[in-house]
């Protein structure tokens, strides 16, 4: 099996997003201003592999997700949520150095975080925040 590093999946985002770091506030705001294409939604799931995960975070019902890549632009929140939980994303492939450790910590109970599994608080801003400051004290040792 191969293992998808920190430095293949950023390269693969970057190539998305070829003239915005959307790891940066401003490239962030300036990645969601300018929206998702349908094609980019596809292009990120086949990147992660975690379809399901991906829909529940935009609000999408996975049976139906395949008519959103199609669309030119996905709306504004959508395109936000999406942005906002890839960079989850990218954050834990950092930490982890591998996109398949990062996915396991995702979906795994976390005790810091009460028991809850990541990847079901990627729903909303405040549940992504939640995991985000848990990553970053992971990454600073804080816990494990």
């Amino acid at each position: 099996m191969k293992v998808l590093t920190h430095e293949t999946i950023h390269t693969s985002i970057k190539q998305l997003f070829p003239d915005t770091d959307i790891m940066s506030p401003t490239g962030y705001l300036s990645a969601v201003r300018a929206g998702v294409s349908g094609q980019t939604l596809r292009k990120i799931i086949n990147i992660l592999g975690e379809r399901e995960w991906i829909a529940k975070a935009i609000g999408k019902d996975v049976s139906n997700l395949s008519k959103s890549y199609k669309l030119k632009r996905l709306s504004p929140m959508v395109s936000d949520n999406l942005i906002d939980t890839l960079r989850v994303f990218i954050q834990a492939v950092s930490i982890y150095e591998s996109l398949d450790l990062a996915k396991e910590w995702m979906s795994s109970p976390i005790p810091a975080l009460g028991g809850e599994i990541p990847v079901t608080l990627l729903d909303t801003h405040a549940g992504r925040e939640i995991v985000r400051q848990a990553l970053k004290k992971l990454e600073f040792g804080e816990f494990v």
